[in-house]
């Protein structure tokens, strides 16, 4: 993971990570972000 992905994990409760162009999720974890990363490499932070 980058720097910016580490910054918002350790500041933030829940993640919100958009997979494609309508579908929002939120993980709470830092496992669960890096298991949405590894299935959808293409997803982006949101907050």
């Amino acid at each position: 993971m980058n720097k910016k992905v580490k910054k918002v994990i350790e500041k933030s409760k829940l993640i919100k990570l958009r997979i494609d162009q309508r579908t929002i999720i939120t993980v709470k974890t830092k496992e669960a972000l890096q298991a949405w990363l590894l299935k959808f490499p293409q997803a982006k932070i949101i907050s």
